[in-house]
């Protein structure tokens, strides 16, 4: 996995939150002979909100079970989006869910 610049990392969160990205591999500006492309699997966000954890779920919805609770500053891998952007796809380990967006920075 390749290291993303903010700039970079700042365009592939705009194109999540526009719900124009998807999970398939995503042109980026790249330098100069470069070839690699970058995907939205990529990108790694960070759990932060008041309340110091944030729920991984099997479903996309609140009702879903619980996988694990994740703490503040736990790094997860964004695999997609789902529920019309108001959950992410994600990977902590070897384990795969959906955290709600607005609990990921």
């Amino acid at each position: 996995m390749r290291l993303l610049t903010p700039l970079a990392i700042a365009a592939v969160l705009g194109l999540l939150a526009a719900g124009t990205a998807q999970a398939s591999p995503l042109p980026l500006p790249t330098p100069p002979g470069s070839s690699a492309l970058v995907t939205v699997a990529d990108v790694t966000m960070t759990v932060s909100n008041k309340e110091g954890y944030a729920n991984l779920r099997q479903q996309p919805t609140s009702h879903s079970q619980l996988i694990e609770k994740l703490n503040a500053g736990t790094k997860v891998t964004v695999l997609g989006k789902a529920a019309g952007g108001k959950w992410y796809h994600v990977k902590v380990g070897d384990k795969e869910g959906y955290i709600a967006r607005n609990l990921l920075k």
